[in-house]
């Protein structure tokens, strides 16, 4: 019975080698399968016999098995290519994959992406790519993982926004504080060059994505001195004015379907600063027709220009809006952001004054104005952030991110099991999965226009294979060995 056992060790020893062979080769095959994670084999023994000694019972191996094969997922090098499409994952992460005909939702660290016919991101599979939604007001990612649709993407307009979230106008510029106080007033119907200062100009979009060129012009306020209070003749506190600005938001008569060529304010407001030319705040305002008088000899006067007067900032934006009617249609809300101000008598105040606009002595400077908004476009191509975002190139000229790759990583990724095409499934022995954004939580980064090698080691496969070879020549010489030992045991009968 011993050498028949011997034969059944032997022949285990063949089997076990041959199938540990298979994936050793299977190893070799695919060293140029980007994203491919080679596997390790794992040998245990099997279930020994009992062999009586003494008093004592001594057991002994009766061959060999596959204890189990383990991925190994390791990073692999990167490889560049050209291709916008193309991602390799610097990380622990996984492509969420979506297989489009059953639903289910499959891994893999292969970034040769493509589109189907429908214009969706896929795998050369037809396997769907999922992605988050980007907010394109706060580029925060929103809702929850889908396609993303890249090719034959229609954007629509956007009007530019009330001045929630960071949308609307902004400007950020230098005035110089010895401009020179204008003294003709400021016809809110016909704005001239000689009303104003200052000017910069942005262009903003309607609804139907019509632009517009918006421009804000600003006007120094003369200083005026504190009032006196006749009764004590000292100065009344707070009375007087000085650093302080009027601004005005103007468009050409034809964005307002009125007399081309003649600039129109919409509305206006105020700046105030410190002494060293900080911002302390804005404000609103709106025109207060100014009524005619009667003359020396009772003939009536005609009325002055409307006289801008403040207005209280909206709480919920922060920032000053005014409703503007393009070419007599429904109004839109502009928000304008001139700065964020602050407080110079409160030193736990962490804004600056400093971030939009300031009142130095110098030249008048313009940092930046800018506005959101844009019209109808059709997307053109797109190129990739680290952090996953997919930003889209539309051809009216704007760029803005369509999508950001989600990624999934689990906590004991080399038990994922490998069904084919680069594809990877969750299994008990994978553990946890999180499903989130490239960068966070430990899920790697996603590099463009790269893909990631296999990490097979050739050297190390030959090493294996060499080891394999001899292990399975022994365990077959075993079983040759064991069979003329019975065939000398049957001989001796003779």
């Amino acid at each position: 019975m011993a050498l028949l056992g011997s034969l059944n060790t032997g022949a285990s020893g063949v089997k076990t080698h041959g199938k540990s062979m298979q994936i050793i080769g299977n190893n070799i095959a695919n060293v140029n399968t980007f994203g491919y994670k080679s596997n390790d084999v794992a040998f245990e023994d099997l279930m020994g016999n009992s062999w009586p000694q003494g008093s004592a019972v001594t057991k002994a191996s009766n061959g060999v098995s596959i204890g189990g094969v383990e991925m190994d997922s390791s990073q692999g090098a990167f490889e560049n290519t050209s291709i916008s499409t193309d991602m390799a994952i610097a990380g622990g992460g996984f492509f969420t994959i979506v297989n489009p005909v059953t639903g289910t939702e499959v891994y893999t660290r292969n970034g040769e992406f493509s589109y189907n016919k429908e214009g969706y991101l896929t795998t050369l599979r037809g396997g769907l790519v999922q992605a988050l939604q980007v907010d394109r007001l706060t580029n925060e990612s929103k809702g929850i993982p889908g396609s993303l649709k890249v090719l034959g993407l229609v954007d629509a307009p956007q009007p530019t926004g009330t001045g929630q979230r960071g949308t609307g106008i902004k400007i950020a510029a230098n005035l110089d504080a010895n401009a020179t106080v204008k003294d003709i007033p400021v016809d809110p119907s016909n704005v001239l060059d000689s009303m104003y200062n200052f000017a910069t100009s942005t262009t903003v979009y309607d609804a139907l994505g019509n632009s517009h060129a918006a421009t804000i012009a600003m006007r120094k306020r003369p200083d005026l001195p504190e009032q006196i209070d006749p009764a004590t003749g000292q100065p009344i506190a707070g009375t007087g004015v000085s650093n302080q600005w009027e601004y005005y938001l103007m468009f050409d008569g034809a964005s307002l379907g009125q007399v081309p060529g003649v600039m129109i304010a919409v509305g206006g407001g105020f700046m105030q600063f410190t002494d060293d030319g900080k911002l302390i705040a804005t404000t609103g305002g709106s025109f207060e027709a100014q009524p005619g008088g009667v003359g020396p000899d009772g003939q009536p006067l005609p009325a002055g220009p409307p006289r801008l007067i403040p207005q209280p900032v909206d709480p919920d934006t922060g920032v000053p809006q005014f409703a503007v009617s393009f070419g007599g249609g429904t109004p839109i809300v502009l928000g304008v952001h001139l700065g964020e101000g602050y407080n110079p008598d409160d030193p736990r105040d962490p804004r600056t004054g400093l971030d939009g606009i300031t009142q130095f002595a110098g030249h008048y400077n313009v940092i930046r104005t800018s506005a959101d908004g844009n019209p109808s476009g059709n997307l053109e191509s797109i190129y990739l952030q680290d952090n996953g975002t997919v930003n889209g190139v539309f051809d009216a000229g704007y760029t803005r991110a369509i999508g950001r790759i989600v990624l999934t990583k689990f906590d004991n990724p080399g038990k994922l099991a490998q069904v084919g095409d680069n594809m990877l499934v969750e299994t008990l022995g994978s553990g946890k999965k999180v499903t989130g954004e490239a960068g966070t939580a430990g899920l790697g980064e996603i590099r463009s226009q790269s893909l990631e090698q296999s990490n097979v080691d050739l050297s190390e496969e030959f090493v294996n294979m060499v080891e394999t070879q001899r292990a399975f020549q022994a365990s077959a010489k075993t079983v040759t060995t064991s069979d003329e030992m019975i065939q000398d045991l049957i001989n001796m009968k003779r």
